[in-house]
């Protein structure tokens, strides 16, 4: 608490009373009103506030203010560093599809207004291609390998009788990720550019939060940075589908939200999927459990269904904005013809 109120005077503020939201957060009481302080962690950008101030000069308003200390600093403290925001909730009373919708609106409005192409060098295109595929053709073989010993023995151990039981789908998984992978290079030797935005890197409707007339704002630009603008999708889909198994009919909608609003370019959507579709965390229980001496076997198998599980949930999604662009394709080209 001395601590929290020592930040405080750093702000001219007088703490009445301070609560603990999360293991970051405080929501703390002073003679001026509520405010959230928030403790940057030791791995995170110190800088982030730049970003911040690149998006209001670019005309993009929609995130939570910082404020200055006295000093004029936006962070505060000595050995541990905090950042002070207006208090906003986010308990909206909402479906929690309509707060999806307006977290992938408004994400793609800040890439828009952010959006910037950078010429591209081919080489280096040239060698994430060839490592990326060099890489999943291996973790491919190793998989073939494992299952190939695994048929021979006698009595299989819960984890190779699971193995075994996925290696067809996962197989078609990866098929399918280098198909796309391959689409993705096909188009990008061909460009001169390429386009970066800035991108939040964890959005999330946790850190979409409103205030008392209901206007969405971002908060938490701790690890903003200009990427491709694939990559906030990209983390937010796999994060949403790392779970029990489970159907999102409304995780497309979003995308398409998204779209609507910022369209991504063909080898965008097609390095997209690539990713997505890629079953990196299977691959990683593998050849985790090749590599031990001593496996917890419960452990891995319950790791081994839930890169499974991931896997499945993210394959609707995947196959359907896939068959929606090869529609799409098809329509063009009926309509050019």
């Amino acid at each position: 608490m001395d601590e929290i109120r020592s930040i405080l005077n750093e702000y001219g503020l007088q703490l009445e009373y301070a609560e603990s939201v999360s293991d970051k957060v405080y929501k703390v009481y002073t003679n001026h009103g509520a405010f959230a302080l928030k403790q940057l962690s030791a791995n995170r950008n110190s800088r982030f506030t730049d970003q911040m101030i690149q998006l209001e000069k670019l005309g993009y308003r929609s995130f939570v203010p910082v404020y200055r200390t006295h000093s004029g600093q936006f962070l505060a403290g000595q050995d541990s560093f905090y950042y002070l925001m207006p208090w906003l909730h986010n308990d909206k009373k909402e479906e929690r599809d309509q707060k999806h919708v307006h977290l992938f609106k408004e994400t793609a409005l800040m890439h828009k207004r952010t959006m910037k192409e950078i010429k591209i060098n081919r080489t280096d295109v040239e060698k994430h291609y060839e490592d990326t595929k060099k890489k999943w053709e291996e973790q491919k073989l190793v998989y073939e390998k494992f299952v190939d010993r695994a048929e021979r023995e006698w009595y299989l151990s819960p984890f190779e009788l699971q193995a075994v039981t996925y290696f067809s789908e996962t197989i078609q998984a990866t098929d399918f990720a280098s198909e796309r992978l391959e689409q993705w290079y096909e188009a990008i030797k061909e460009k001169e550019t390429t386009r970066l935005a800035l991108t939040h890197g964890q959005i999330s409707v946790h850190h979409f939060l409103y205030n008392d007339v209901g206007n969405g704002y971002f908060t938490n630009f701790e690890k903003a940075e200009f990427a491709p603008p694939i990559n906030d999708l990209l983390l937010f889909y796999t994060r949403t589908f790392k779970t029990y198994p489970k159907t999102c009919s409304e995780c497309a909608d979003w995308y398409y939200t998204y779209h609507r609003n910022s369209p991504l370019l063909d080898e965008e959507v097609n390095l997209l999927l690539s990713y997505m579709a890629y079953p990196h965390y299977l691959f990683k229980v593998i050849n985790r459990y090749q590599s031990e001496q001593n496996q917890n076997e419960k452990m891995e198998c319950t790791e081994l269904i839930k890169s499974y599980w991931q896997m499945k949930n993210t394959e609707p999604f995947v196959t359907q904005i896939h068959e929606n662009e090869e529609n799409r394709k098809r329509q063009e080209e009926s309509s050019s013809s």
